[in-house]
This record gives C-alpha cells, structure tokens and sequence, in this order.
C-alpha cells in the first residue's frame, strides 16, 4: 500500500506567500499611481513636481516585482524536483533493501528480524550480539567466518533468546565483531536493517519510507536488492543467529 505522496508543505506555502506579495504589490501600485495623477492635476504651474522622486518609486515598484516573479519561477522549479523526488521514491515500494540503521522491529515474537553486515578481509571468527531496547542482551553466537566470502552477509534472527526462550515484540540491535586468525578484531564491520518497503508517505512535508514498521527518510537507504522469493534474503552470504 502507498502512502500519500503530494508536494511539500514549505512549498505550498511559498506559493501563497508569492500570490499574497503580487496581491499587496499590484494594491500599493494602484494607490501610487492614484496620488500621483492627483498630485499632476493639482500641481502649481509655476512650481511642477519634481519627477525624481516618483522615477525612483517607479524603478522600485518594478524591482520588486521582478523579484517577485523571480520568487514564482524558482517555485515551480521546487515543485517540480519534488514531484519527480516523490515519483523516483515510489520506485523502493515493495524492494528489499539494506537501511543504515542496525536495529530493526519485530512486530510479533513469532517474527524473524534480519540484518545484513559488510564482512572485512581476513576475518576467520564472527561474534553476534543482539540486544533489546533497554541494552540487555538476549543473544551471542560466535561462529567460524571461513565459509562466508567477505562481502556483505545477511543474519537472520529467530526471534529467540540464548536460552531458547520467544523474545517479545519490539526493537533489537545487532552488533558485529570480526577478528583475524590472531584474534585481533578487523576495523569494516558495519550493520544494517534489512526489511521490505511497505509504503510511502508524507508527513509534514517530508517522505518517509515504511520499512519493517519502522520509519525512514530515502536517503537511509543503502541498497536496493534483487529478490527471488518471499523470504527476507537477498542472494548474498547468509548467517543465522
């Protein structure tokens, strides 16, 4: 399902601003030009108006609404990338993708949670740790990296604790630690949330996109992957915890 998607707030508000402008501009405009054909039928002959001061208001009423219309021009412009930003982001709904934020939601304790983290070079051992919201960790598995090519690798989790107990619903973190042969941890690891786009929506003017039940603004996303089936894997390395 997809959200509203529509132009933004900011927007649309510099618009009225802009018509407001021309409104109260094309009024001050018609107020001058009245006293000023006053002041010419009034004038004395022998002394006329000095036509610098009025030149010079004519000039300013004409550089405002250049300025004006300048305004105009650079919100249709802002209208338009938003429209197409809007179109461009439509495009992630129903993709699986890789999201640069290392917790993910589980909206049931019979749910999977997956993640997806970038292997370094050299690494022979992979230590998992996942914790809930309040920091207590539920689960550790160190396992063998020699079977996993570096790259990114995907974990799945099955939603149970070190003791085989069903965790609850909520937000867990996941966090990676590779080593060498000598046990020396590697520098590289990073861990994402990986998850399904469900939708698209506006709020406030800004796009979010619903992955895993979790709110997320387009440029979180890392990457975008191919998927053959229904499961949250996405063809690379795979490891379960």
């Amino acid at each position: 399902m997809v959200g509203s998607v529509g132009s933004s707030t900011a927007s649309s508000s510099a618009t009225s601003a802009s018509s407001a402008a021309s409104a109260t501009l094309a009024s001050n405009f018609d107020t001058f030009l009245t006293l000023l054909t006053t002041q010419l039928k009034n004038q004395d002959p022998t002394s006329p108006l000095d036509t610098k001061d009025f030149t010079n208001q004519l000039v300013a009423f004409s550089q405002v609404e250049q300025s004006i219309n300048t305004n105009k021009n650079l919100e249709k412009l802002i209208s338009m990338v938003t429209a197409q930003t809007a179109s461009n982001n439509l495009n992630f709904v129903g993709k699986l993708v890789d999201v640069d934020n290392d917790t993910v939601k589980r909206a049931a304790s019979d749910s999977y949670a997956y993640w997806s983290y970038d292997l370094p070079t050299g690494a022979t051992n992979v230590k998992y740790t996942i914790t809930d919201s309040t920091g207590r960790v539920v689960r550790t598995v160190t396992s063998s990296a020699k079977d996993v090519t570096s790259g990114r690798v995907q974990v799945a989790w099955d939603g149970l604790d070190s003791s085989g107990n069903a965790m609850p619903a909520g937000n867990y973190k996941l966090a990676v630690t590779a080593t060498d042969a000598q046990g020396k941890p590697l520098d590289g690891v990073k861990v994402y949330s990986r998850g399904y786009v469900e939708s698209l929506d506006t709020i406030d003017g800004t796009q979010y996109l619903m992955v895993g039940g979790q709110k997320i603004t387009p440029d979180k996303v890392v990457s975008v992957l191919a998927t053959s089936d229904g499961s949250g894997s996405g063809g690379d390395g795979s490891s379960d915890a």
